[in-house]
């Protein structure tokens, strides 16, 4: 055999030895869970249409960490039919329910990709906080939980409390703060709630929902007990104002109460501004002699002066100090 003849041999060969090699198989789909996440069953996602494309991936998991899951983001390697990887992809799935079972898919984007297998793995959970109301040395809280929305009746997803004033005195006014949050422990939304003539020893039930729309689907919560006033330190209350025009100048009536166990005088305090905001001027009022649990109206007119014109008032009541005044 010549060299010619055995070089020519050798190229034959490893044409022929090129021809038997089979493409791999994609490797055998697998997801994993985490101490979280238990993944019950997994399957391609396959595209609608005359052809059989895989797309994506469908998860059926179910919620094992014993809580309210806020968000878990899944790490998927996608492979098509020679054991290529055709892109590595990330899904966040949030608000999954405690103990809840849920269907997730992945999808992938290309409309082009035929996906014959897959590895997913959960990247990361963030559990959502557990909601929280902490009462103070004058306020318990005996319950609170949420309240679902009920569409058919135009109810908002709210958070339901129940108090109990547990100091010896009357609370003339008792602030509560609420803080709602998304799944992930982010501010929503900041409302604050008041009760009025809390009496020693009562309950009192009440509800507080957030006000901006992007919080009505909160998953968690966090109430304080902000302000407990006794009647020591507010005697008397408004229950109810109103101004009005008259002849070109303002009428200011509404309805005090004294909320203490005693006697009380007060001062109606009212600033009257204009369209700009800005002071006009201020007027008080004296209320005296006022019986506990009794209410008194009142009224008076505010001249308004030359040029001027009232746009908003602010009203506040107090009690009138009986120190002496002297001259500085």
């Amino acid at each position: 055999m010549s060299e010619n003849e055995e070089l020519k041999e050798e190229v034959l060969t490893g044409e022929t030895a090129d021809e038997d090699v089979k493409p791999c198989a994609p490797p055998e789909p697998v997801v994993s869970g985490n101490q979280h996440i238990e993944i019950i069953s997994h399957n391609l996602l396959i595209k609608e249409g005359d052809e059989v494309k895989g797309s994506g991936v469908v998860l059926n998991l179910k919620n094992n960490a014993g809580k309210e899951i806020g968000k878990a983001v899944f790490s998927a390697v996608l492979y098509d039919a020679q054991s290529n990887i055709i892109d590595t992809v990330e899904e966040s799935l949030k608000d999954f329910d405690k103990d809840g079972i849920r269907s997730f898919s992945i999808s992938y984007s290309d409309p082009e990709a035929d996906i014959k297998s897959y590895a997913v793995s959960v990247l990361r959970t963030v559990l959502t906080p557990d909601p929280e109301a902490v009462g103070s040395d004058k306020i318990e809280v005996v319950s609170h939980r949420i309240l679902e929305a009920d569409q058919c009746a135009g109810v908002k997803r709210s958070l339901e409390m129940e108090i109990k004033n547990i100091c010896e005195k009357t609370l003339a006014t008792a602030v509560l703060e609420a803080n709602f949050y998304d799944g992930e422990g982010t501010l929503l939304d900041t409302v604050c709630h008041k009760e009025f003539e809390f009496k020693p020893q009562s309950i009192c039930t009440f509800s507080i929902a957030p006000e901006k729309p992007e919080a009505e689907a909160f998953r968690t919560y966090k109430v304080s007990v902000r302000k407990a006033i006794t009647t020591d330190f507010e005697k008397v209350q408004i229950k109810s104002h109103d101004m009005k025009p008259v002849n070109g100048d303002v009428e200011v009536s509404g309805v005090v109460k004294n909320v203490s166990d005693g006697k009380a005088d007060a001062a109606v305090v009212t600033l009257f501004k204009d369209v700009k905001d800005e002071k006009i001027a201020t007027r008080v009022i004296y209320i005296r002699d006022i019986e506990p649990g009794a209410s008194k109206q009142f009224k008076f007119k505010f001249n308004v002066p030359e040029g001027e014109a009232v746009n908003s008032y602010i009203i506040s009541v107090g009690s009138i100090a009986e120190e002496e005044v002297k001259a500085a």
